[in-house]
């Protein structure tokens, strides 16, 4: 019992002496922390002591980095964004006319086609033995029409026998050309002047009408063609300038409306308007547009970055870099920020037009301008004005 009460007191006092080195340990610690953080503290207020020293001598103060652009004049223009799609005028394909199996193909995708070009054949071998036994008819028929119509010129025989072997002619003739008429059917034949751009058919298929074989397009009249809404009908009409973007073409293009109907799709609530292109590399059908309708233009006016522009209960107003002079006298020795309150116009494609507020000359601080106050030095590069 009384070796179990010694171990006992041994153990609680190595406990004892092992949280009271930790806890050394841990206070050591912090009086190296305090110690650096003091440190720090006194470094920072020399430099800031020296930075001081060195731009009082220079007469400028030390102020926050910004980017600043000088306001100029220009055009400012209000965008409608819708999206459209390129669609070829004249695009169409060619079935045939009569059900057959096709025995020639003609032609190959991407050739030039005119309209009327035979592009495939098909089997016609019955109908054209008919034909070459009209054909037989007919010159005998040609024949004795011609034998006829001597004696009858000489007075021999009767009218009824003139007649009656050139009503045979005649009605042999029409029968011909109905005949060459069913057979030029057995064509299948080229509906516009274009490019192949498909060909579906193949020797020994069996088609009928109204099964497509070839596409035709016309690629050099090409339109866009998209749907607006309704909510735009009064601001949207023919002849209003458009602009053209091509994201896959990465290409941009200026136009007119020239057409915008009138009609209002009752599913949608749409109506279509459609612009004609000129020519455009590498344009294809469906390739997807976006199109800039402009519905307010201002050909001489002061716009900035919409970004620039900050909202409070009182107002609008954008940050200005106005030149302050030292006490050398310079007039420009330095910038500090200045808010200016301005009446906002119109905002399109990420800028706004200024209507009241800001002047031709005015430097406008368009990066770094969050949290600057009324009388705070900047500091800077410059951007090409606006």
């Amino acid at each position: 019992m009384k070796r179990n009460i010694i171990l006992f007191s041994v153990l609680a006092t190595l406990a004892i002496s092992a949280c009271g080195g930790k806890k050394t340990n841990d206070e050591n610690k912090q009086a190296k922390l305090d110690a650096l953080k003091k440190e720090i503290a006194t470094l920072q207020s020399e430099a800031s002591a020296i930075e001081k020293e060195l731009n009082q001598k220079s007469g400028k103060p030390n102020g926050k980095e910004v980017e600043i652009t000088e306001i100029k004049k220009g055009v400012f223009q209000s965008y409608i964004m819708i999206e459209g799609s390129a669609d070829a005028n004249e695009s169409t394909i060619a079935t045939p006319k009569v059900p057959g199996t096709i025995v020639r193909v003609l032609v190959q995708p991407g050739a030039s086609v005119t309209a009327g070009q035979v592009l495939a054949q098909l089997d016609n071998t019955t109908i054209s033995q008919g034909r070459n036994e009209l054909q037989q008819q007919l010159i005998f028929v040609t024949t004795l029409f011609e034998k006829q119509k001597r004696l009858w010129e000489k007075g021999v025989g009767t009218e009824v026998q003139y007649l009656s072997v050139k009503n045979q002619k005649e009605s042999l003739e029409k029968s011909m050309k109905t005949l060459e008429t069913q057979i030029d059917m057995y064509n299948i034949k080229a509906p516009i002047t274009g490019t192949l751009e498909s060909v579906d058919a193949k020797i020994g298929q069996a088609v009928a009408p109204g099964i497509p074989l070839f596409r035709v397009m016309n690629l050099s009249n090409i339109k866009i063609k998209a749907d607006v809404a309704e909510s735009y009908s009064k601001k949207v009409k023919a002849g209003d300038k458009i602009k053209i973007f091509f994201p896959d073409l990465e290409t941009e293009i200026d136009a007119n409306i020239s057409f915008a109907s009138k009609y209002i799709d009752p599913l949608n609530r749409t109506f279509r308007v459609e612009t004609k292109l000129p020519h455009v590399d590498n344009l294809k059908p469906n390739m997807i547009a976006k199109l800039k309708i402009i519905d307010y233009e201002n050909a001489n006016t002061i716009s900035v970055s919409s970004n620039c522009i900050q909202t409070t209960e009182s107002g609008s107003y954008v940050v200005i870099a106005k030149a302050q002079s030292n006490a050398k006298g310079d007039a420009t020795a330095f910038f500090v920020a200045e808010r200016r309150t301005v009446t906002a116009g119109k905002s399109s494609d990420g800028h706004t037009e200024i209507l009241t507020g800001l002047n031709v000359g005015d430097l406008v601080i368009t990066t770094g301008y969050q949290e600057l106050n009324n009388g705070q030095a900047i500091t800077g590069g410059w951007m090409s004005g606006k």
